[in-house]
C-alpha cells in the first residue's frame, strides 16, 4: 500500500488473523470511535454497524462519502459517528449505493433528506430504488434458498423501503475523484445485476454484498442472482490490485482470503 494512498482505518484487538497483520480496522461501536479523523490522511474510513449490514464513512477534502445506507432505524447509529468526528450531515457529500436491498437503503431516505447528499446508484436498480421495493436474490445455499422464496412470497413486505430518486445513475465504471482522490466505482455484478464496487487507489474495495464475511469459513454470498456473473466479478476484484475488501456483512477480508475462495470454487 503506498504512503500517499495510505488510509486511516479504524483497528479492533479482536479481528481475525489475516486482516489484523494489516492493522487497519475497529468497529465504531467501540469506544475508541471517539478517536478524532488523522486530517493528514488523503482519506479515512469508518465502519459503521447500521443493523445487520455494513455502512462506511469516507472521509477526505473536508467531506464525506457514505457507501449503503443500512437498515431501517438505525440513522442514530451514523449520527453518533458523524459528531464523535466534529461532522455533521451537511459534509455527507454522496451516498454511493452498492445495491439497493432493503438492509442496504434503509435509512437512505432520511439520510438524503438531512443531508442534501447526492445519490448514486447503478442504472438496473433505479428502477427498484424509485419504486422502493427489491426483490429477495435467489439462494445460494439451502437454507438462503428457503429465505429467498419466503421473502419474496409472505413476508414480500420486508424487501420495502421509502423510494428515493437517484441523482446520479451509472451504467459502467465512474470516476469519484471530486470525492476522494483517484477512487472509482466499478461494476461487480453477480449478487444482483445493478451491484457495483467503490475502490480507491486500487488498494482497497467497499464490495456490498459481492462479498460476505458474516458466516465462519466462507466468503460465497448465500444470495446471489447469478453465480457465474458473481465468480467473473470476484475475478476482477482480484485483479484490481485491492489489497482489504470491506463486506456488507462482516469484517474486512485481504485478498488473500478472497483469491484463495476464489480459487476454491472455480475448482468445485
Amino acid at each position: 500500500m503506498s504512503e500517499s494512498g495510505r488510509s486511516n482505518i479504524e483497528k479492533t484487538n479482536t479481528e481475525e488473523s489475516d486482516t489484523e497483520k494489516l492493522g487497519t480496522y475497529r468497529p465504531c461501536r467501540e469506544k475508541s470511535c471517539a478517536e478524532k479523523l488523522d486530517t493528514s490522511r488523503p482519506y479515512n474510513i469508518v465502519m459503521i454497524p447500521m443493523g445487520h449490514s455494513n455502512s462506511y464513512l469516507i472521509v477526505s477534502k473536508g467531506q464525506g462519502i457514505l457507501v449503503d445506507a443500512g437498515c431501517p432505524g438505525k440513522i442514530k447509529n451514523l449520527e453518533i459517528v458523524l459528531e464523535r468526528n466534529n461532522l455533521g450531515f451537511s459534509d455527507i457529500a454522496l451516498v454511493v449505493l452498492t445495491h439497493t436491498h432493503y438492509d442496504h437503503v434503509g435509512c437512505l431516505a432520511e439520510i438524503k433528506e438531512k443531508s442534501g447528499a447526492k445519490i448514486l446508484a447503478h442504472e438496473k436498480e433505479k428502477e427498484f430504488l424509485e419504486k422502493g421495493m427489491t426483490p429477495f436474490p435467489e439462494g445460494t445455499l439451502w437454507f438462503s434458498k428457503i429465505i429467498s422464496r419466503i421473502g419474496n412470497t409472505t413476508m414480500s413486505s420486508k424487501s420495502r423501503y421509502q423510494p428515493v430518486s437517484p441523482d446520479i445513475v451509472v451504467s459502467d465504471g465512474y470516476d469519484l475523484g471530486r470525492y476522494v482522490p483517484h477512487a472509482k466505482i466499478i461494476p461487480t455484478p453477480g449478487h444482483t445485476k445493478g451491484s457495483i464496487s467503490l475502490i480507491i487507489e486500487n488498494e482497497v474495495a467497499f464490495v456490498g454484498d459481492t462479498l460476505f464475511n458474516a458466516i465462519p469459513g466462507m466468503v460465497f454470498p448465500p444470495f446471489a442472482d447469478d453465480v457465474p456473473e458473481l465468480l467473473k466479478s470476484w475475478r476482477v476484484l482480484i485483479d484490481s490490485g485491492c489489497r482489504i475488501f470491506y463486506p456488507g456483512h462482516g469484517r474486512p477480508l485481504t485478498f488473500k482470503k478472497l483469491k484463495d475462495s476464489y480459487e476454491k470454487r472455480i475448482n468445485i
